[in-house]
């Protein structure tokens, strides 16, 4: 439980947690200019507000100080001894990635999110965006050497072995004050509530609970399996190759429900990397994008077309004299340098994106979008305009459009920095890593790390696009289990004659409904600080679906021994004080989860996912074991001592776990004769979908 203690004269807080100080924030202001830090503690979390203010020069009418936009105002944090670090950190002006390290010397710059254990506690320190102003963490070392401060030269010299630096920025010029929410602080002994309250905690105290990921709604569309042209042609995306792709998922009887036409569709000179036009290129695209869109709906039956675009329009604007820049006049600023881009000015931000949604909507069929670079919006308009106005407003115009359009069907990308993650009003959907790249030897190592660590800060405002993949790779294995684990959007960006229906199967049902947990995957409580591409222990990233867990194991370690993983009931908090049945995918057992663990080994690139369904003392059905998620073809009907009813919504083989044979098998009133894969693993063959399976089992337990 925190409290805290001021100590005026030298404006410092201590942050008391069960009667010892863990935390000690300090500002020292440098001349010319007043700060003042403050502390809002409740019972398991911190919030700390900054305000500063430059003093007025005589004449007033003469020069005047003002706050650096990009450094702003820095503060310190002092924190608690500990041998282990996880951060979240910005690694690039769009995209975050996880930093492991041993010392706090070793805090990257622009560290979103700081996890560590102290004793038996775990406590998460939140780069807070508020309504203005963006907060950033880094060690003192790292602070020193990017900005030769006399002032960190004299802090380090007092002493202080885990001191960090904390800065707060408006990114706009002519700033004499500052005040803004700064960071939260949580503690508890569950490292996702703490990342969770964190969050929690400061929306909270901004007024935007509702962008909380518990508070949006999944996109129903993207429910569904679909098929992304990015990788498949790139810039060379035409009709004919969309088509001649439909052609292929028809003949191998695979259900795509949606088509997301990615960067190439567009009137654009792609030299230059600016729209003209609002349609599509008409020489790749000769029936516009309406006849495109028709031709998908009517003949493939594709349920829902997106198309991508950039939240500038194009990745630098919109060109000069343009069809596009003479439409979209309205809702744009021209910038210094020439540039034609969205007024971050709310009102002219939602102009500018809902007349070409309109657009999209009315006059070609389009049923969502996926919106990229967004984080060139702070980049764009810096100096200018501070972060929370510039991306505040962009992301209202940007998310009520999408909303009015599209029911809030958007998939944000390349939107991963601050400002941008704590700005978006209603959508549910976002990029939570680099892309994925098909050519780059190994790629899926950096791959499951950054989305699933991401995961811990991004999840809590988003569910995660783990992006596409191609079902036809080296490492395919792995990267369909892993969109399994994920809870987004399951997709493919396969090239003509290259999709291998085998990984994409498990992962959906005949209907194309992906089979999706509920929650974000994030990683288990014994891989949190360590960084599994160096250590051979497996990636272990788990959800939940229903009442049961999932999670996937993944030998991603640079070495290529034989990786030694277990299970354990401290993998995950819930799991503890509950009795648990283990079900193997690849190697097809059954087990219960006992207070020793399970071991498990997987080969270099392996892969396993295991379900954890609660174990009640009785037989339990598992699901149709061809699925990834097997229970995700459950609806459990009827439940009792000795007997249960459900409806299985996939023809399949459907999984029983019990230590002796049912009694009883009735497939929709027929008799059938379970059969015994060894230990506790049964099962029935159920012959078509949407069938009536009744239960009897023995008396006394499983």
């Amino acid at each position: 439980m925190f409290s805290s203690r001021k100590i005026t004269q030298c404006d410092q807080i201590e942050l008391i947690w069960d009667d010892r100080v863990v935390f000690l924030l300090s500002l020292s202001p440098e001349e010319g200019t007043a700060g003042e830090l403050q502390g809002s503690v409740s019972e398991d979390t911190v919030l700390i507000t900054v305000r500063a203010e430059k003093e007025a020069r005589e004449p007033c009418f003469g020069p005047q100080a003002y706050f650096d936009s990009r450094e702003g105002i820095v503060y310190h944090l002092d924190i608690p001894e500990t041998e282990r670090f996880l951060a979240v950190y910005q690694h690039k002006d769009w995209w975050v990635r996880p930093a492991f390290f041993s010392d706090i010397k070793e805090l990257p710059d622009r560290t979103q999110l700081l996890l560590f254990q102290s004793g038996a506690t775990y406590f998460a320190v939140l780069s807070v965006c508020g309504e203005d102003n963006r907060t950033d963490m880094c060690s003192m070392d790292r602070y020193q050497l990017n900005r030769c401060s006399l002032e960190t030269d004299r802090v380090n010299r007092s002493g202080a072995e885990n001191r960090l630096a904390v800065r707060m920025a408006s990114n706009a010029g002519n700033r004499n004050r500052m005040e803004d929410l700064s960071l939260a602080i949580a503690g508890g002994s569950d490292p996702y509530l703490c990342c969770e309250r964190a969050v929690q905690a400061a929306l909270g105290r901004l007024g935007r609970s509702s962008m909380l990921r518990k508070n949006r709604k999944f996109p129903e569309k993207l429910e569904f399996f679909g098929w992304c042209t990015w990788d498949a042609f790139y810039h060379r995306v035409s009709h004919e190759g969309v088509m001649e792709k439909m052609r292929e998922f028809r003949a191998k009887q695979l259900p795509v429900k949606w088509v997301l036409l990615d960067d190439g569709w567009l009137d654009a000179d792609y030299d230059k990397k600016v729209l003209i036009g609002l349609d599509a290129d008409r020489e790749r695209f000769p029936k516009g994008l309406k006849g495109c869109v028709k031709e998908l709906k009517e003949t493939w039956n594709v349920d829902s077309v997106g198309v991508w675009h950039a939240v500038m329009g194009y990745w630098n604007g919109l060109a000069g004299d343009s069809p596009a820049a003479e439409t979209l006049k309205a809702g744009t600023r021209v910038l210094p340098d020439g540039r034609i881009l969205p007024d971050p000015e709310a009102g002219k931000a939602f102009t500018f994106f809902e007349t070409w949604h309109k657009y999209l909507k009315n006059c070609c069929g389009i049923d969502f979008v996926k919106v990229d670079g967004q984080s060139a919006v702070s980049l764009a308009y810096g100096g200018m305009e501070t972060y929370g106005h510039a991306s505040c407003g962009i992301q209202k115009g940007l998310n009520a459009s999408a909303a009015l359009y599209f029911d809030n069907c958007i998939i944000n990308c390349m939107g991963m920095a601050g400002e941008d993650m704590w700005n978006r009003p209603s959508s549910a959907v976002a990029r939570s890593s680099d892309d994925f790249v098909p050519q780059v030897p190994h790629g899926f190592k950096e791959h499951a790390v950054q989305n699933s660590y991401n995961s811990l800060l991004q999840g809590q405002f988003y569910w995660g696009d783990w992006d596409m993949f191609f079902s036809s790779h080296e490492e395919n294995w792995q990267n369909s289990i892993l969109r399994a684990v994920s809870g987004g959007p399951v997709y493919v960006s396969d090239r003509v004659g290259e999709t291998n229906p085998g990984f994409i199967r498990p992962l959906i049902t005949e209907t194309g409904l992906v089979i999706r947990c509920r929650e974000v995957g994030m990683p288990t409580t014994d891989c949190l600080f360590d960084n599994p591409a160096d250590t051979l222990r497996p990636l272990k990233i788990f959800n939940r679906y229903g009442e049961n867990y999932v999670i996937g194991a993944f030998h991603i370690c640079e070495k290529d021994d034989i990786c030694l993983g277990k299970l354990e009931m401290s993998d995950i908090p819930e799991l503890s004080g509950r009795n648990w049945l283990v079900y193997a995918y690849q190697a097809g057992t059954v087990c219960r989860l006992g207070e020793s663990g399970i071991n498990f080994s997987l080969p270099e690139g392996g892969a396993e996912l295991f379900l954890l369904i609660p174990d009640k003392g009785r037989g339990r059905l598992i699901g149709i074991l061809e699925k990834y998620i097997s229970c995700g073809c459950l609806r459990i009907l009827h439940e009792e001592e000795n007997r249960v009813a459900a409806l299985v919504l996939e023809a399949g083989t459907l999984g029983i776990a019990a230590d002796r044979p049912p009694v009883r098998v009735w497939i929709d009133g027929r008799d059938h004769e379970a059969v015994c894969h060894g230990g506790m693993l049964w099962s029935v063959y159920c012959e078509k979908p949407d069938c009536l399976v009744e239960i009897e089992w023995q008396s006394g337990g499983l």
